[in-house]
């Protein structure tokens, strides 16, 4: 019975599943190279992590001074920026690895992210979420969405799984990795109320509010106390557990996430009525889930060598960033030496055996500490743009999209502004 109600809705050359930074950028660079572009996003907004999950701050474009990533992600920071939306970092005074994002205007970005999409012609499909897919033999043959008209079927010849928990590909059948310790989210939030406070009184207020069980570990990722003055500028301020891949564990941690934020917003108040939350955002967003097992794999060690093969597609360029859970909620970082710039392989992209999917952002193949500094935005755009072009490329030469030549691949990034590697002799 349900079956037959699922309805054939049309069918697509590539099938773009998630709008974030990843999704954005493979649905804009097929449409832009020819191909018929659906994008399925489950809210009403592109943009993902910078513009629903409350981080607008795409990070890192640049490194030891100069641009390591172009391409279509670039040209979203730079209209935004012309447009008077955001500010571009200053290559010629790094600093630490936060202050070298850009900072944007989230609600101008989801709307600029609309304008390129549909300049492209790609075709929007806002909160008709996937659930199902169809195929067999490593193939993939349609994605079954929900709508307002019950379930519809999206036929596909080409399908790139951009939902950053790797959804599409572990319904398909792909391996993956999912450890039982996982990187915490948060939930972002934002204040109204002036930061310009007695930072010294607000730290003494904490640790005072942390020994009465006012405020509990995880609420602020700071902990110690010293400089709590950062709670006032919300955005991912606190460390929620939990696992992205399963929808229990995802439903309590939405329930302890506001229970963090309300826990901050009580204290805060006490401290000084005038601040409140004002905005939050609608989930706590995952640092980590799913890997997808792919035909290549980006160790720790592949990472930081910065060695270029010969299907480097993308730079990405962020230090080790992995948050942990421990008593302190430290991050362990590892630095990258100073010249090294990090690449992406085509093949991290390509879930192993599949004939016609592609993975793009922070469910690529790798390990753990690996996926720490990769899952970042500025790289995720610059995974998506690949992936829409290889997509192109597949569906050009009539291939699988493990067989596409990769040295035209990389021609192509390079004719529409990326930059890509240089292999390493």
């Amino acid at each position: 019975m349900l079956q037959s109600r699922i309805k054939r809705m049309d069918s697509f050359d590539v099938i773009v599943c998630g709008g974030g930074p990843a999704g954005f950028t493979a649905a804009v660079a097929a449409a832009r190279l020819g191909c018929r572009t659906a994008l399925l996003e489950r809210y009403g907004m592109l943009g993902g992590a910078m513009t629903v999950g409350g981080v607008p701050a795409p990070a890192l474009f640049h490194a030891w001074g100069k641009l390591v990533i172009k391409g279509i992600g670039w040209e979203l920071m730079e209209r935004l920026a012309e447009a008077g939306w955001a500010t571009l970092p200053d290559p010629s005074t790094p600093k630490r690895h936060p202050e070298m994002a850009v900072k944007v205007n989230a609600p101008m970005a989801a709307w600029l992210m609309d304008k390129m999409s549909q300049e492209a012609k790609v075709e929007l499909f806002f909160h008709q979420p996937v659930v199902e897919v169809l195929g067999r033999d490593k193939s993939l043959e349609a994605v079954v969405i929900s709508t307002k008209s019950g379930l519809q079927l999206l036929e596909g010849k080409v399908f790139i799984d951009c939902t950053g928990d790797g959804d599409i590909a572990a319904w398909a059948g792909a391996d993956y990795e999912l450890g039982a310790e996982l990187q915490p989210g948060t939930l972002g939030f934002y204040l109204k109320g002036s930061a310009d406070v007695d930072s010294e009184k607000l730290n003494k207020s904490y640790m005072e509010a942390r020994e009465k069980g006012l405020i509990l570990h995880g609420d602020f990722w700071g902990e110690n106390g010293r400089n709590a003055v950062t709670i006032l500028r919300g955005l991912n301020v606190n460390h929620v557990v939990f696992n992205g891949a399963d929808s229990r564990s995802r439903t309590k941690a939405e329930l302890a996430g506001r229970e963090s934020v309300a826990r901050i917003s009580h204290w805060l108040r006490d401290f000084e009525s005038e601040f409140q939350p004002i905005i939050i955002a609608p989930e706590v967003w995952a640092r980590e889930s799913r890997r997808i097992i792919g035909e290549a794999y980006i160790t720790v060690d592949d990472y930081l060598e910065a060695k270029a093969g010969p299907d480097a597609v993308c730079h990405s360029f962020y230090p080790i960033d992995q948050h942990t859970t421990d008593k302190k909620n430290t991050i362990k970082n590892i630095f990258l030496e100073e010249g090294k710039v990090p690449s992406i392989p085509y093949g991290a992209l390509v879930p192993k055996g599949f004939k016609n999917l592609l993975v793009a952002g922070r469910c690529i193949s790798g390990d753990r500490l690996a996926q720490s500094a990769f899952r970042v935005q500025a790289s995720c755009m610059a995974m998506g743009q690949a992936a829409g072009t290889a997509a192109y490329l597949a569906l050009t030469d009539n291939c699988a999209v493990g067989e596409i030549d990769l040295q035209q691949l990389r021609g192509v990034l390079a004719e529409k502004g990326a930059i890509v590697p240089e292999v390493a002799s």
